[in-house]
C-alpha cells in the first residue's frame, strides 16, 4: 500500500477528500500529453494515468475498510438490527466512493480500458493510439458506451474517433456522443435523423450557396447587357474610353484574315492618330471623352427583319453633342437569345475594295496570299477585299519580274472603285534576252529583203498573214516594181527603246519589245544596176513576246519601219 501513497506523493494520514484532490491535480497535469501528436507521449501518459487511477482506487478502498473496522469495534454492544443498518450505510458510502472514482477517471459511463485495449489499439495509418488526421487518441470501448479518457476527450462508440468533450456528435461519423437524456430527451430513432442532418448539412449549404451565386450572377449579367439599348451604350462607352478591344466585342462581323480584333485595334489607333483624314469617324469624334449617353429606338424607321435602328445622342466633355444611328442585330441562336447577345451592325472602319492585278501574279496584302480571284473581261484577276482603314502592305510577284512592294493608305477619300497594281518591271536579264531575239529577227528581215526573199521563208515562226503584210511594207524600199530600191544595207547601230521596254509589265497582254537601228545603204537604179549614190537612215522594229511554258518567247512582228535620207 505504501507504493500507492508514494505514487500520489501523500502519506497514510490523509483523508479521502485530500486523496481525491491530489489525484485530480496529478490527473490534470497529464491532460496535454494525452492529446499530444507524439504517440509515445500519449502512451506514456495513459500508462501513468492508469497507475494513478489504480493507486487512487486502492487507497480509497483501504480507507473505507479502516473506517468499517473502527465502526465495528465501537458498536460491539449494539443490537443486530443496528449493526445491519450501520453496515448498510457503510456499504452505500463505499459504493459512492467507488462511483466517484469511476467518474473521475472515465466519466459517467464506461469502464477503464487497459493500455493493451486502448493505447495499444492501432489506427488505420499504423500509428498507435492516434488518428493521423486529427492528432487525437483512439480507444476501443464497448460498442454502446462512450469512453472519456480525459476531461476534454470523448471516444465515439461507433468509430472510436476521439472528440472534444464539448461536442454532442462525433466529428467523424455523426454518432451521438451522449445519451438522449443528457441533452433534452427524445427516442433512439431520432438519432438517425440527427446523424443524417449532421452528415449532410454541409452539402445542403453548399448547394444553396451555389444556387445563390448563380442567381446573383445571372442578375448581374442581365443588368450588364440585357437590352439592345445597353449594347449600343456599352459600345459607345468603350470607344470613348479608347478600349477598342471591348468595342470590337460588340460588333457584328464575319472574321477573316483582315477583319479581326487585332486589325480592328490597329485601325482604330491609326485613325485616332490621323484625325484630319478620318474626322467623321466615331473613333476620332469620341476620343474627346463622353459625359452622357442617351439611346432610344427609332420607331419611325421601317424595320428590316433581324435589325433594329437606334438613335443615340452623346454629350462630350467639351459640351458638344453628337447624334447618330446604329443598327443592332438581334440574336439568332437559342443561347444568344437567352443571354441577350446583341451586336452592332455598323462598323465605320471597314472599306470594301476591288484590287486588280496581272493574271499570273501572286498578290499579297499584309503578308497574306490572296486566293480565289475573279477573272475580268480585260483578262486580269480581281480581288474583292474588306479592309480596315489605315496602312496596308501590298506585294505583287510576277514571273520574270522584280517583286513590287508598296504601301496602301486606305482612307475615306480613297475614291477609286478599283485599285490597279500593274507595276511589275521585267528583270534586266529578261530584257537583255528579248533584245537579242529582236536583233536576230531584224537582221533576218533585212537579209531576206535584200535577196528579195519572202518573209515566209525566214523561219521566224510567225503567222503567214502578218508576214505577208510586212512584206508589202518593206518591198517598196528594197524591191520596187521598176527594179529600183536599196541594193545593200549596213546596220551601224542597234539600240533598245528603253522608255518603251521598261514600262510596266502586263503579262495578260502581248508584250511588245522595240529596238531602234541605224544603217548606211547603197541604191540601185531602175535596171537593177548598183548606183554609186549612198545614204543613211534609221529603222524601228517591234516584236511581240508572250509567256509560254514559263518562257518569254517572240510570237509576232508588230512594226517594221525604215526612213532613208
Amino acid at each position: 500500500m505504501k507504493q500507492y501513497f508514494d505514487l500520489l506523493g501523500i502519506d497514510e494520514t490523509c483523508s479521502k477528500d485530500e486523496v481525491k484532490k491530489v489525484f485530480l491535480s496529478k490527473k490534470a497535469s497529464l491532460q496535454s500529453n494525452l492529446l499530444s501528436k507524439d504517440s509515445y507521449e500519449r502512451q506514456d501518459a495513459m500508462r501513468k494515468l492508469q497507475e494513478l487511477t489504480q493507486a487512487y482506487k486502492e487507497i480509497i478502498t483501504s480507507l473505507n475498510n479502516k473506517k468499517a473496522e473502527v465502526k465495528e469495534q465501537e458498536s460491539g454492544s449494539a443490537t443486530h438490527d443496528i449493526q445491519v443498518k450501520d453496515n448498510t450505510n457503510d456499504t452505500k458510502q463505499d459504493k459512492q466512493d467507488i462511483e466517484d472514482t469511476s467518474k473521475i477517471t472515465h466519466g459517467n459511463k464506461g469502464a477503464v480500458a487497459s493500455v493493451d485495449e486502448k493505447v495499444g489499439q492501432k489506427n488505420k495509418d499504423g500509428n498507435i493510439g492516434t488518428n493521423s488526421n486529427s492528432g487525437t487518441v483512439i480507444v476501443s470501448p464497448k460498442p454502446d458506451d462512450v469512453t472519456r479518457i480525459a476531461d476534454n476527450v470523448l471516444i465515439c462508440p461507433k468509430c472510436q474517433f476521439a472528440n472534444n468533450a464539448t461536442l454532442k456528435f462525433c466529428g467523424n461519423c455523426g454518432q451521438p456522443l451522449r445519451n438522449n437524456a443528457e441533452y433534452g430527451g427524445g427516442n433512439s430513432g431520432d438519432n438517425c435523423v440527427v446523424t443524417a442532418i449532421v452528415k449532410y448539412k454541409n452539402y445542403i449549404f453548399s448547394v444553396l450557396a451555389i444556387l445563390l451565386i448563380l442567381v446573383c450572377g445571372i442578375g448581374v449579367f442581365k443588368n450588364y447587357v440585357n437590352t439592345p439599348e445597353k449594347a449600343v451604350e456599352k459600345y459607345l462607352t468603350a470607344l470613348s474610353k479608347q478600349d477598342y478591344a471591348a468595342a470590337y466585342g460588340y460588333l457584328f462581323v464575319t472574321e477573316d484574315d483582315f477583319v479581326n480584333k487585332d486589325n480592328y485595334i490597329k485601325s482604330a489607333e491609326f485613325v485616332k492618330k490621323n484625325p484630319s483624314a478620318y474626322k467623321d469617324k466615331l473613333v476620332v469624334r469620341l476620343s474627346k471623352g463622353v459625359i452622357d449617353i442617351n439611346v432610344v429606338p427609332m420607331v419611325d424607321q421601317s424595320k428590316i427583319e433581324g435589325l433594329t435602328a437606334y438613335q443615340y445622342t452623346l454629350r462630350l466633355k467639351d459640351n458638344s453633342e453628337i447624334k447618330g444611328k446604329l443598327e443592332v442585330v438581334e440574336p439568332i441562336s437559342s443561347l444568344d437569345k437567352i443571354l441577350n447577345k446583341y451586336k452592332i451592325l455598323n462598323n465605320d472602319l471597314v472599306s470594301v475594295q476591288d484590287i486588280e492585278v496581272e493574271t499570273n501574279a501572286k498578290f499579297y496584302i499584309d503578308g497574306v496570299l490572296m486566293k480565289n480571284p475573279t477573272a475580268t473581261e480585260r483578262g486580269t484577276h480581281n480581288y474583292n477585299v474588306s479592309l480596315f482603314y489605315g496602312e496596308h502592305n501590298i506585294k505583287v510577284e510576277v514571273p520574270f519580274c522584280d517583286p513590287y512592294e508598296t504601301k496602301l493608305i486606305l482612307t475615306p477619300n480613297t475614291k477609286s472603285t478599283v485599285l490597279y497594281y500593274w507595276k511589275s518591271h521585267l528583270k534586266k536579264d529578261v530584257l537583255q534576252d528579248m533584245e537579242k531575239q529582236s536583233e536576230d529577227i531584224q537582221r533576218k528581215i533585212v537579209e531576206g529583203a535584200l535577196k528579195n526573199d519572202s518573209l515566209e521563208n525566214l523561219q521566224l515562226g510567225f503567222s503567214e498573214a502578218k508576214l505577208n503584210s510586212m512584206y508589202d511594207q518593206y518591198k517598196r524600199f528594197f524591191n520596187r516594181a521598176d527594179g529600183s530600191g536599196i541594193y545593200s544595207m549596213d546596220i551601224t547601230e542597234v539600240t533598245s527603246n528603253e522608255q518603251y521596254n521598261n514600262r510596266l509589265y502586263n503579262p495578260f497582254k502581248d508584250r511588245i519589245y522595240k529596238i531602234n537601228f541605224k544603217f548606211n545603204y547603197t541604191r540601185k537604179n531602175r535596171n537593177g544596176i548598183q548606183e554609186s549614190r549612198v545614204g543613211n537612215g534609221e529603222g524601228e522594229l517591234g516584236v511581240v513576246f508572250k509567256l509560254k511554258n514559263d518562257k518569254v518567247v517572240p510570237v509576232a512582228i508588230d512594226t517594221f519601219r525604215l526612213r532613208t535620207h
